[in-house]
């Protein structure tokens, strides 16, 4: 008996030691285990991007539903008040801003308006591309490590970091602030060689709202 609740001891203490000091790789799995829960997602987000000596910066409202529909709204900065859509169908729409554009067309996935300075398509802002992206990194052979814990906003953060330049990528270095409390990304941080050449930034999110599917379509 003394030997049975010594050992049920010693399993509770390991496990409180887990979750206080997690791997790298656990925190990943849960923040893709958390990301398979959610099926829609609303917020505001801002993008500052870098090439070269050109830079960009936007302010967004961005819609997420499953299996990979998105909307994505300039609120503030170049091309303020264009929509990019695409739905379930995997077809692509654009509005550009202002009270004389109000046709929508239908883009390729190859035209440059899906892009942003930094080549990255539209649809790929969310939240499961970017966890994608670390998990395959990691398989890849990029080291993944936990930076020591900050506050990010105000929020108590789980600082992750992907070291490493992959082939097909010029980053050398990728961190994201998962918050502890409810395991969603807030920031996204990429960098080449120690210049900041992308940041993403989300904030006021509500998850599983069902919006209607001709909300990704224009």
């Amino acid at each position: 008996m003394l030997k049975k609740l010594v050992f049920l001891l010693l399993l509770a203490f390991a496990s409180s030691a887990l979750a206080q000091n997690p791997t790298p790789e656990q925190v990943i799995n849960a923040l893709n285990a958390k990301w398979k829960d959610i099926q829609d997602y609303h917020c505001k987000m801002r993008s500052r991007n870098r090439l070269g000596d050109q830079k960009d910066e936007k302010r967004l409202d961005f819609w997420f539903k499953r299996p990979h529909q998105v909307r994505m709204e300039v609120l503030d900065g170049d091309k303020k008040g264009s929509v990019l859509t695409r739905d379930a169908n995997e077809k692509i729409r654009a509005r550009k801003g202002g009270i004389m554009s109000l046709v929508p067309v239908t883009l390729s996935e190859d035209d440059g308006r899906t892009r942003n300075l930094r080549g990255r398509k539209f649809y790929l802002a969310d939240w499961g591309s970017v966890i994608r992206e670390f998990i395959e990194g990691a398989r890849g052979g990029l080291k993944l490590s936990l930076l020591p814990d900050e506050t990010f906003n105000q929020v108590a953060c789980t600082v992750v970091q992907l070291d490493g330049k992959s082939p097909s990528s010029s980053i050398t270095r990728d961190v994201i602030w998962v918050d502890k409390s409810s395991n969603l990304i807030l920031c996204r941080k990429q960098y080449e060689g120690d210049i900041l050449v992308n940041e993403v930034v989300w904030w006021d999110i509500e998850l599983n709202k069902n919006p209607a599917d001709d909300l990704f379509t224009l």
